[in-house]
């Protein structure tokens, strides 16, 4: 083969294998998120001038999974005001600009938190317990770019094999002090170039409180990389400072109510209604829309979008 041809040969085959590469990376997919869809139907309670109206009952229509309520999202819109639903609580609204953003799951107790650690002079520092950012005189977990490192005098262990929201407890013997070196939480996909957590999550022991903290993507809803986002819990029945801080933290206008008990997770045959909570969402005839969303993705929601 002469060498015109061999360089023509080899230049088609980078180029082929450029272009495989691209569709893979501008067309991957994350395993975050779930294909299950919401059935949106009436309550058996009309709407009335009440603040206690069963407002809407939620099934799947297609369900292929049980999902977890500490990394669901419920949301009902009316009259373009948006009310979250929950078990109790939701997060407080802020307008105040931070490197660090929790957002409280469905569960009222689990949340999910956004580290901005874009910068690549200086860590990002959270303190785990207040969900806030912090510095380097109190922090529990300090990330930039792919680099997390533990505070010192913070235990930890790394679990695998158990789903996050079913461990409640945990054995404090098992727990490491070695601080020293990063958290070795990911892996590197060459063929999507990618940064993907790996499976299990951490415990984490700090100031005589434990927490459960998992990994759950490493970029942020508009698909950025270096936002690593956390689900994060209390354990061992630590008393999670953050739900007590009325800046963060406030009850939800809307409850969820399950038929019996919730188990942790909205399972795939099972339906919840939407209630009100003190507060008039719709006291009449009403457009409803409803968003939700697991694992930070949006949940496909089909049916009735109005009340009488």
């Amino acid at each position: 083969m002469s060498t015109k041809r061999w360089l023509a040969v080899t230049c088609c085959l980078l180029v082929a294998v450029a272009a495989g590469w691209t569709f893979l990376v501008v067309n991957y997919e994350s395993d975050l998120g779930t294909a299950n869809v919401i059935l949106v139907s009436d309550a058996s309670e009309n709407a009335s001038m009440a603040t206690d109206d069963a407002l809407v009952v939620l099934s799947f229509s297609e369900a292929e999974e049980d999902l977890s309520w500490s990394s669901m999202q419920i949301e009902l819109v009316a009259e373009d005001e948006r009310f979250t639903c929950s078990f109790g609580s939701q997060t407080a609204a802020s307008t105040n600009a931070t490197k660090v953003t929790a957002n409280l799951g469905a569960d009222g107790s689990t949340f999910t938190t956004v580290v901005d650690a874009t910068d690549e002079t200086s860590f990002t520092h959270l303190d785990i317990a207040g969900q806030t950012a912090s510095d380097e005189a109190n922090y529990t977990i300090r990330m930039a770019k792919t680099d997390a490192f533990l505070s010192d005098g913070t235990r930890w262990s790394f679990v695998e094999g158990i789903a996050f929201e079913d461990l409640n407890s945990f054995d404090t013997s098992e727990l490491s002090n070695a601080t020293e070196d990063r958290l070795e939480w990911y892996t590197y996909d060459l063929a999507e170039h990618r940064v993907l957590p790996n499976d299990g999550f951490y415990v984490i022991e700090t100031d005589g409180m434990m927490f459960k903290m998992q990994f759950l993507s490493y970029y942020n809803q508009a698909d950025e990389g270096r936002h690593p986002t956390l689900l994060i819990a209390a354990l061992n029945g630590t008393t999670f400072p953050a739900l007590s801080d009325e800046n963060l933290v406030q009850p939800s206008p809307c409850l969820i109510h399950t038929n019996g008990n919730a188990g942790g997770v909205w399972a795939a045959n099972a339906s919840i209604t939407l209630v009100e909570n003190g507060v008039q969402i719709c006291d009449g005839p009403c457009d409803l829309k409803l968003e939700a969303s697991f694992e930070t993705f949006p949940i496909q929601v089909e049916g009735v979008e109005s009340i009488e």
